[in-house]
């Protein structure tokens, strides 16, 4: 009594929505057939439908809500009326008994095993392939309050036939199983109560171990379980959403029961909503369609489904139906504005027809669009395909459209022709494709929408490049579909005049340090230097001698030239002059200077002549002297000068002669005596006698002896003289000795 006033007043307070779930028994709905119907979808055939229930237990709902789906076949231990929110019932069907939910829950340990409020529905149904599958809710009002008590509302999907071997009835099974949490595709073997799939937490003072003992992992399993609570939909305060499926023999027949059950009191109540034609055994024809697009466009792109003119192909893959061996045959026909082997081609070889052989899983219409080169409209292929005959079946026909449209035209955008200052500098080549069926994918790609391939080279959309001359670079850029579209990029490079170096020979006539500077023509500024001696500059200081020096432009061109400092020195001039000791007032000249090739020579012999001879040998004078003999060189290439000078003091030459005797009788003959002298500067002259006294002096070469001594003559005999001369340009004293004889 006291969990029926709760449910009312749950309920009473919940009723304002806005959009929710209504359900109703009425005609058509209050057969078991109609009820069947409402469940059995593609694939499969029923018959034999039976119901036990009280009044409107069963029926058809829809509406809004939060379940999943929109409509279906509902169970309510409730009624009908009571799964929309505001609307409550308190069953009517009282005590019940079925041994399946009984044992059920026996099988759980359930602490209590009446149940209430009844309802079956039961049905044979033929499947069309080897598998059934349906989606459903189990919706209670035990949550959250009884979680973990022993108020565990049951239901079952009981399956019995060919090939099931199970505990209950008829060897049935219970397909209404909770699935792994961690892999949807894989059942446990728990069925699916208020104790198994709930919210994780037990209520109130109900023990965790009424869930844990029906399984340890009865918490995971809140992952299926929704919180409704706030009932806005649905007139129950939690639900769980799963579905269920089995394997069966296509073609055979099987049995299938529908139960479900209040537990231990018929007051807080539960349903199974089963979602419309769910109940289904995959359709026997089971195809794809893959356009020319499907593998690179997004599965979300609005373009999937078109085909586009030499793009590849599009399929259709037929996948066998399970359960059915042998060859099957799939007849189709072809119409639309297209036009067959002109717009497109069906790659089969037998007309309208395709053959799937035995033990073959699928087998594929290949469609394959063809680029005319012209731009139209769009144009249409429809394939029907015509009902193929499984034995127990038939398959209903269906139709399959195709849109051709041309190619969106690709375009290609590059960069500029570029200008290099200098041979392997950098070019940064890009280029961008627009357009083509490429334009049509979004990211992330699976497939590149274009490829760039320059040319001969690497691929990409960049291209970085160092030409060492003019170069065309190429890129052709081919779109997903195989449009091509193709561009040329020019890298030029500016042309320079080849470097030309030049510098001026510096000439030095001595060997000091000096300047030399090189100038640069053509090539590409700026310039660095490298000399031989170190150097960095544009000029150096330095020595006489040959450097060599390296120029290099801006672009990395190196030129090699020479530069001198010419050391032009004129020779140490080195020459003597002497009087020839037979020539009177001739000189002997002899030159000593090295001699060098283009040495220009110029003498002065102090009396105003010269000679340009390199050794002029010889030179005469007119009268002895003295006199200043200068020798200049002179350098052809840088007139460097060099000279010498020295003195030659010329006499006559020196000439002796003294008669040894003269006669004083004043006959005009002989009467005196004196010598004959040439080519002195000072004389005196001594006469002695025999004993050695002197009896004639003079210094004057004109006053001779005329034999007397003091005006006294002297008797005749043998007398001495003694001369003393000094010579011009000579301090030595020279003497002349002899004997002179008096003749009377």
């Amino acid at each position: 009594m006291f969990r029926y006033i709760i449910c009312f007043y749950f309920s009473f307070f919940t009723y304002v929505l806005k959009s929710q779930i209504t359900g109703t028994c009425l005609n058509p709905y209050d057969t078991p057939e109609s009820l069947v119907d409402i469940l059995v979808g593609d694939g499969v055939e029923f018959f034999n439908a039976t119901f036990s229930g009280f009044d409107c237990s069963a029926g058809y709902f829809d509406g809004i809500s939060n379940i999943g789906f929109a409509s279906g076949l509902v169970m309510a231990t409730n009624g009908v009326d009571a799964i929309t929110p505001g609307q409550f019932g308190f069953g009517g069907g009282g005590a019940g008994v079925d041994n399946d939910l009984v044992d059920q829950l026996i099988d759980v340990g359930a602490l209590n095993t009446n149940l209430n409020n009844l309802i079956v529905l039961e049905f044979d149904f033929i499947p069309t392939s080897d598998e059934v599958t349906f989606n459903y809710v189990f919706a209670s009002e035990e949550y959250p309050s009884f979680t973990c008590s022993q108020y565990n509302d049951i239901f079952g999907f009981f399956l019995s036939g060919p090939g099931i071997n199970g505990p209950f009835t008829n060897n049935a099974v219970n397909i209404a199983l909770v699935p792994d949490p961690n892999n949807l595709g894989v059942f446990t073997n728990t069925p699916v109560i208020i104790n198994t799939v709930n919210s994780g937490v037990a209520s109130g003072a109900y023990p965790e171990s009424n869930c844990a003992d029906i399984d340890p992992n009865w918490q995971d399993y809140s992952f299926f379980f929704t919180d409704n609570e706030v009932e806005e939909s649905l007139a129950y305060p939690g639900f769980v959403s799963l579905y269920a499926t089995a394997n069966v023999v296509a073609c055979d027949t099987f049995h299938m029961k529908l139960a479900i059950a209040d537990v231990a009191d018929g007051g807080v109540n539960s349903a199974v909503f089963l979602q419309e034609n769910s109940f289904n055994s995959p359709p026997p024809i089971e195809y794809t369609i893959e356009s020319n697009l499907v593998s690179v466009l997004n599965p979300n792109s609005s373009y999937i489904d078109n085909l586009y003119e030499g793009c590849g192909s599009a399929s259709i893959i037929f996948e066998r139906p399970e359960g059915i061996d042998g060859d099957i045959v799939f007849n189709y026909q072809v119409s639309g504005s297209a036009t067959q082997n002109t717009d497109y081609i069906i790659t089969n070889l037998t007309p309208n027809q395709i053959t799937m052989l035995n033990g073959q899983p699928n087998i594929s219409l290949d469609v394959l669009t063809v680029e005319d080169l012209t731009s139209e409209s769009i144009e249409e292929i429809i394939i029907e395909i015509l009902p193929v005959d499984y034995g127990c079946y038939e398959s209903n026909p269906d139709t399959i459209e195709f849109q051709i449209f041309d190619q969106p035209e690709l375009f290609l955008s590059v960069s500029s022709d570029a200008l290099l200052d200098c041979p392997g500098d950098e070019a940064n080549l890009n280029s961008l494709a627009i357009g083509g069926v490429g334009s049509l994918m979004e990211a992330p790609f699976s497939v590149p929408p274009y490829i760039y391939q320059w040319i001969g080279l690497s691929q990409g959309t960049n291209l970085t490049v160092s030409p060492n001359e003019p170069t065309s670079y190429c890129i052709q850029v081919t779109d997903v579909c195989g449009q091509t579209v193709s561009d040329c990029i020019l890298v030029d490079i500016e042309i320079y005049d080849d470097l030309i170096l030049s510098s001026d020979i510096v000439y030095t006539c001595t060997n000091q340090i000096e300047e030399l500077c090189l100038s640069v023509e053509a090539g590409n500024a700026p310039f660095s230097f490298l000399w031989s001696n170190g150097s960095t500059e544009t000029c150096i200081e330095d020595y006489p001698g040959i450097y060599t020096v390296t120029v290099t432009d801006e672009c990395g061109i190196e030129e090699t030239a020479n530069a001198e400092i010419y050391l032009d020195a004129a020779p140490e001039v080195i020459f003597d002059a002497y009087q020839m000791p037979d020539e009177n007032f001739g000189i002997q000249i002899n030159n000593f200077t090295e001699p060098l090739d283009d040495l220009s020579y110029l003498w002065n012999f102090g009396d105003g002549l010269g000679s340009d001879f390199s050794d002029p040998e010889t030179h005469f004078y007119e009268e002895s002297g003295e006199y200043n003999i200068s020798l200049s060189v002179i350098t052809q290439i840088n007139n460097c000068y060099n000279e010498s000078s020295q003195i030659v003091q010329l006499a006559p030459l020196y000439y002796f002669y003294s008669a040894n005797s003269f006669t004083p009788n004043n006959d005009l003959i002989n009467d005196t005596f004196g010598p004959s002298i040439i080519g002195f500067e000072t004389f005196e002259m001594f006469i002695f006698d025999r004993w050695g006294k002197q009896v004639f002096y003079t210094d004057n070469i004109d006053y001779r002896w005329d034999g007397t001594n003091n005006s006294i003559e002297l008797q005749m005999d043998t007398y001495a003289y003694l001369i003393n001369v000094k010579k011009y340009f000579d301090d030595t004293i020279y003497q002349e000795l002899g004997p002179v004889t008096i003749i009377r």
